[in-house]
């Protein structure tokens, strides 16, 4: 009691409103707190009063309830709890004390216990030693979008170490040996960048329990250590950035053993220590967004993996594997991943002739060896005992897999004999400094692979029982997220297992497809990926863009799967079902030996596909270097090329037809007559195709050999690259396109050019010209053309602001004659009264007009009639999802007589009122008609621009509570808005309802840190990390 007597102002002002729900949680589950007391407190609405209820209520319950609410802070948020408690904490760390802590570290990380280990169990008889079979590491620096910057070694990642480190990457890519270096390495104090930490503790995550201090001694020192816990964490608080923690592991890791170690990790900014954190790729997005260093274990190089191969085996069977290596790319792939090569010189030593395929084969000789191998060892058992303690074993890794357990208690092994597993080297035994033993497979993977060998045996077995058990399993993975994340690993090897098995599991895939959730973002583990989120994202609904990035990575999921099940043919006609009318994406910079395969045996599948998507870079594939030889060596030059030949073998040497293929060019500084040949090579294989042209110099001139080369194309898209008139008259002379999409071109129009010529694209359904250079003279030959294009459903003219009254033309044009035109923009360019006018009269002979953006266009002193007159008019637009309207002098008064007309257009989508000078008043009467008639499907609302005051955002907010599909929100002020506290708060306790909001703009609110504070524990108490724009 006295703690909280003597803090209760601390806590009142500093627990936060996360912490105090947490804790009445805890007390009401604990019968302190009744139902009624707890919503009391959950309901307050400023924390300070939730936070003085909850103590008052508990210091009049007695000192027990008191002891309770200690611990429960003491768990929930250590580090406050350590701060108020150090202020009572008299003991101090003397310098021998903290010397002598660092000395046991080092003494720890320099003997052969952490040097030297078995990375595959003590029955395989490998060691690895840290100072001779360690090799450089390679890492790619990432920022939060996946995208990777550039590659880091060991060294540069500690010069430039910034907190919190996150490094990721695939299982068995060396993250815990990386960890352990940088340990030792400190320890011998021969790496500058390390010599600043007073203590360096390296943390295996998957072991975690209790608090940090328990987690550090019982790792690290020993039970107790001379060190008491408060003098410890206050040593911690003091030494800030001069401690540095190595959390290995983050993925096997259970925050609620350890929320000491989680707050570490995800509010580094309050307990200030370094810290850098492994884990796997799949789980990356559970830390992704608190790393301020992201890096990625890169592939062992081939002569990296040489030298870890010798360094493992003795010269002649480090021949013989070497000798593999050299002879199948099969090998040299999986030599890429150090557990591979580990496994695959444990195999070397017992199975010399050996040639694995699959890293299910690999799992699978090294599973069979480690049990055939030890069978001495259990001679006295009987067979079925034998078995029964195996299959055993395949349910305990099954049941770890998807209760995201790794370590197995003595009662887990009950119904079985222990001597079994334990002698064949299945599962590992821990007895040191614990009162019960643990169990455990000596990798995260070897767990996998023992899964989905069981889950292959329950799928194909003969007992009803099983099968039904082995269903059960797989629909517990019942979302597309999951598949390609969670239990890839798992389904790659149960399909590696089986042929059999993996018919029932595409099966599975197929039924997720058409009946399971496409909508969660996937952990983001290929380089694809990175495309998938960084391009045109403007332009792309986040919806789409999101379902398209899962698909395309559960596209090549099951490619992998197909690959890893050597089924060839076999499954031809599963595999075609499952692959209709999806996408793929290919990367060119690395394309994986498994798609040669997949193209082979399974052409009718990848004729089912209904695209195909392939990027391809002019820097990436040569570099500067290779420029420069190139320019001594003209005979080098002419062989050099940017599209890779293995692109070309793939797709030329196919006999049948693509769908569509969709093909990008990007920063090309120059295009060779090869490239331009194997791009023709390329492209012949698609009954349509795409071609998107970005930021490619090198293109200008050479587009007419391009596009005469793709006979085929039906979508062109140019973008940040110039045009000469002959790329233009070819472009004209492509009759049979479809899209024309041009962005960002500068260049004075041609006379001559595309403008004169494009009438002839009578086939045109999309035309977009955004950001070029356009005058009146050439809008009027647009306006004339324009009228040929009778399929045009979709017209896009943006950032043309040198276009006059050019637009006048071109509304009369389209109103008039293309009655099929759905989507309309013409944002930013130069709209006239009198062309909004003209649009309003005709928008009778639009009938199917559903997007309709006007934006950032000023409509001058008489556009208040114009728009009178639009308004008017949507009442014979039935369809309308996108209104976003112009703004000029005084169209406020418009705002009755459009919320009128949007009463019959509830499936509006987007609304834009930008610029319109609403008052309080008017933005009150908008706060009526959303009570009235709430638009359920609204995304989008942008009512920026406007002065309205503190208590008119006060009186609209509350209406947003019903619009609850809201992604973009724009409230930005036209003048400096100074909001009252009460809107601040109103605010964020609406945002906590808006979960699919992505970004909130508020430029013009002078927020202060509080009121930015408050916003951020709205979006953490919520879990939805929207972007907020003040600036």
């Amino acid at each position: 009691m006295d703690f909280i007597r003597n803090n209760s102002v601390h806590l009142i002002q500093r627990m936060g409103m996360t912490t105090v729900n947490q804790i009445a949680d805890d007390l009401f589950a604990r019968s302190v707190l009744s139902g009624e007391e707890m919503n009391t407190i959950v309901c307050e609405k400023t924390e300070q009063q939730a936070s003085r209820i909850m103590i008052y209520m508990v210091l009049n319950k007695g000192s027990e309830a008191c002891s309770i609410l200690v611990k429960s802070l003491e768990k929930l948020n250590p580090f406050l709890f350590q701060d108020l408690q150090g202020c009572c904490i008299t003991g101090q760390v003397t310098q021998e004390d903290s010397d002598g802590l660092a000395q046991d570290l080092k003494d720890l990380y320099l003997s052969p216990f952490f040097q030297k280990f078995h990375p595959l169990g003590s029955d395989i008889d490998i060691i690895f030693d840290l100072e001779t079979t360690f090799t450089d590491t390679l890492l790619w620096r990432k920022d939060t979008h996946n995208s990777r910057k550039g590659q880091l070694t060991l060294s540069a990642l500690l010069d430039e170490l910034k907190n919190p480190c996150i490094i990721e990457g695939e299982a068995g890519k060396g993250k815990t040996t990386l960890l352990k270096r940088i340990a030792a390495i400190w320890a011998s104090g021969n790496c500058p960048a390390l010599t600043n930490f007073k203590f360096v503790f390296f943390v295996s995550l998957s072991s975690a329990r209790d608090g940090l201090y328990e987690t550090v001694c019982d790792q690290l020192l020993t039970v107790p250590y001379t060190i008491s816990k408060q003098d410890f964490m206050k040593m911690l608080l003091a030494l800030r950035q001069r401690a540095l923690f190595l959390l290995d592991g983050y993925d096997e890791f259970k925050p609620q053993s350890c929320p000491e170690i989680e707050a570490m990790i995800k509010e580094n900014h309050r307990f200030k220590n370094m810290v850098i954190v492994t884990t796997r790729t799949e789980s990356i997005n559970k830390v992704r967004q608190f790393g301020s260093l992201i890096a990625e274990t890169g592939d062992l190089t081939e002569e990296n993996a040489r030298q870890l191969i010798k360094n493992v085996l003795e010269n002649e069977l480090a021949d013989g594997l070497l000798f593999q290596l050299e002879e199948t790319s099969f090998m040299k792939n999986l030599m890429r991943t150090p557990l591979f090569v580990i496994i695959a010189c444990a195999i070397q030593m017992g199975e010399s002739n050996f040639h694995p395929n699959t890293q299910t084969a690999l799992f699978c000789t090294l599973y069979d060896l480690m049990v055939e191998k030890n069978k001495y060892k259990t001679k006295e058992i009987a067979a079925n005992h034998i078995t029964l303690s195996i299959n055993h074993c395949g349910d305990l890794a099954l049941d770890g897999i998807f209760d995201h357990r790794f370590d197995f208690q003595p009662e887990d092994l009950s119904s079985v004999k222990e001597e079994v597993l334990l002698a064949s080297g299945l599962l590992n035994k821990y007895t040191a400094q614990r009162l019960k033993p643990v169990y455990r497979f000596f990798h995260k993977s070897f767990q996998e692979y023992t899964a989905g060998r069981r889950l292959c045996s329950l799928l194909t077995s003969h007992k009803e029982v099983e099968v039904t058990k082995g269903y059960g399993y797989l629909q517990k993975i019942d979302n597309i997220s999951d598949i390609t994340t969670t239990y890839c690993n798992l389904l790659l090897y149960t399909c590696g297992s089986s042929t059999d098995a993996t018919k029932i599991v595409i099966k599975h895939l197929t039924a997720v497809h058409q009946h399971g959730s496409l909508f969660e973002l996937p952990s983001l583990n290929r380089l694809s990926l990175e495309r998938e989120l960084t391009k045109n994202l403007e332009n792309i609904k986040k919806q789409d863009v999101l379902k398209a990035t899962n698909m395309n990575s559960f596209v090549e999921c099951v490619i992998t799967f197909f690959y890893e099940s050597l089924s060839k043919s076999a499954l031809s006609g599963e595999f075609e079902e499952f692959f209709h009318g999806k996408s793929l994406y290919i990367n060119t910079q690395c394309i994986p030996t498994y798609l040669f395969d997949f193209f082979r045996h399974l052409p009718n599948c990848v004729s089912a596909l209904e695209l195909i998507t392939l990027d391809f870079f002019g820097n990436s594939t040569l570099g500067d270097n290779t420029e420069d030889e190139n320019m001594r060596n003209p005979q080098v030059s002419s062989f050099k090329t940017y599209i890779p030949e293995k692109a070309v073998s793939l797709f030329f040497n196919w006999q049948q037809k693509f769908r569509t293929l969709e093909v990008t060019l990007q920063d090309f500084r120059k295009l060779k007559k090869h490239d331009i040949k194997y791009l023709g090579k390329i492209c012949c294989s698609a009954s349509s195709l795409r071609l998107h042209i970005s930021r490619s110099a090198g293109v200008t001139g050479t587009l007419k050999q391009v596009l005469e080369t793709c006979k085929n194309m039906r979508d062109l898209t140019v973008e940040s690259t110039p045009l000469t008139i002959q790329d233009e008259q070819q472009i004209a002379a492509m009759t049979k396109l479809k899209t024309i999409n041009l962005r960002d071109l500068q260049s004075i129009s041609l006379e001559g050019g595309l403008i004169d010529a494009i009438h002839d694209l009578v086939n045109i359904e999309k035309l977009i010209f955004d950001n070029i250079k356009m005058n009146e003279s050439t809008a009027i030959k647009l306006a004339e053309a324009i009228k040929n294009f009778k399929k045009l459903h979709l017209l896009h003219l943006n950032n043309l602001t040198d276009i006059g009254d050019g637009l006048s033309y071109i509304v009369r044009s389209i109103s008039a004659e293309l009655s099929d035109l759905e989507d309309i923009q013409l944002v930013n360019c130069c709209l006239s009264k009198d062309a909004v006018e003209i649009l309003a009269e005709n928008l009778c002979n639009l009938p199917k007009l559903s997007v309709l953006d006007l934006s950032e266009n000023y409509l001058e002193k008489d556009g208040k009639d114009a728009v009178h007159k639009l308004v008017d008019s949507l009442n014979i637009l039935p369809n309308m999802k996108v209104l976003m309207l112009p703004w000029g002098h005084d169209v406020n008064v418009c705002i009755t007589k459009l919320l009128v007309q949007l009463e019959t257009k509830l499936q509006l989508t987007k609304l834009g009122l930008k610029k319109w000078n609403l008052t309080d008043v008017q933005v009150g009467i908008l706060r009526n008609f959303f009570e009235k008639s709430p638009l359920e499907d609204l995304q989008h609302l942008d009512l920026s621009g406007n002065c309205v005051t503190s208590d008119g955002w006060l009186f609209f907010l509350e209406t947003l509570i019903n619009l609850r599909k809201l992604t973009f929100l724009d409230f930005s002020s036209r003048d400096d808005l100074l909001p009252d506290p009460q809107l601040v708060r109103k605010l964020s306790c609406v945002l906590t309802t808006l979960n699919s909001l992505k970004e909130i703009r508020l430029v013009g609110w002078q927020l202060d840190k509080y009121d930015l504070g408050l916003i951020n524990d709205a979006k953490a108490s919520c879990g939805n990390e929207f972007q907020l724009v003040n600036s």
